[in-house]
Order: C-alpha cells, then structure tokens, then sequence
C-alpha cells in the first residue's frame, strides 16, 4: 500500500493496481523520478522538484525508496511493466517512417496538382526511400529496449549525477 499526502488529502494506492512503474534520470533541471501507471491516471514520484532552477543533489532517501518501491511492485503485480526511456524503440521508427510516408504521398498530390510532377515524384521518392530505410532497421532494434529488472536498477536512474550535455 502507498499513500500519497497532499496537506490534508490522503489518498490510499494498492500496489497490486499498478500497470507501470517509469524512471526518468535527473536531466538539466529536471529531477530523477519515478512514474507509476494506475488505473485512473498516474502518480509521479521525484527526488526533489519536478523542475528546478537550482538542481541540488537529490535526497539520499530517493535511491533506497525507489528501488523499494520496485520490487513491492514486481511482487505485488507480476504484470506491472517497469521501464526506463530508451533512445530508438520499435514504435519510434515506425512513427518515423509513418510520418515520412505520409509527407512523400502529399508531396506527390500537391506536384501533381501544381502541374509539376516531374521533380514532384523526384522529390517524393527520395523521401520514401528514406522511410524504407528507416524501416529496415527494425529488426535489429531490441524489443525489451527501454525495460529493466525491478531487482536490478540502473544506477543512473535512481538519482546519480546527471550526464553532462
């Protein structure tokens, strides 16, 4: 059971409702967090503020809690996904390619319907090329990218120091 304080409210969450537990790190002034998917909306947990001015380091108790909570999770709800970002996923690259094809069949419309349909195909072409290469990189994509152990955390997700940009 977790319970979320806000002054006076209280507010009682089951454990064994959670369908995903999120870490994000700490990035810029963005505080490392943990978001957890409930039934009706979500619950977000961060080591300090969510954005700061001034990013402090975060508090000592966030690692210990975090991953805690985790493994309450992993054992109270076997099918609770837990994730962290991922750079490239599946779904990214099909977006991509989607948004890439969706722009090469108006580029060939409006060249058709300018009367220039010659460099109009040219163009619209090359920019379906460019979706068809982006979707031949799918199969070497990892499909568990972006998912973790709930006994093993990532250490850079549960507040260490934030990568240098």
């Amino acid at each position: 059971m977790l319970i979320e304080r806000r002054g006076r409210r209280e507010r009682r969450i089951d454990l064994s409702t959670v369908r995903r537990l999120h870490l994000t790190p700490a990035r810029g002034r963005l505080a490392a967090g943990a978001v957890l998917g409930l039934p009706r909306g979500q619950l977000g947990v961060f080591s300090g503020q969510a954005v700061s001015f001034r990013p402090g380091p975060p508090p000592e108790t966030y690692a210990p809690f975090i991953a805690a909570l985790a493994r309450a999770v992993a054992e109270a709800a076997p099918t609770a996904r837990f994730t962290v970002p991922a750079v490239a996923t599946q779904g990214t690259i099909v977006g991509a390619a989607a948004l890439l094809g969706g722009g090469a069949l108006a580029l060939g419309l409006f060249s058709i319907s300018a009367g220039q349909v010659d460099i109009g195909l040219a163009l619209a072409s090359r920019l379906a090329f460019v979706a068809i290469l982006a979707l031949a990189a799918l199969p070497w994509l990892d499909r568990q990218a972006g998912r973790f152990d709930p006994m093993d955390i990532p250490r850079a997700f549960l507040g260490g120091p934030a990568p240098a940009r």
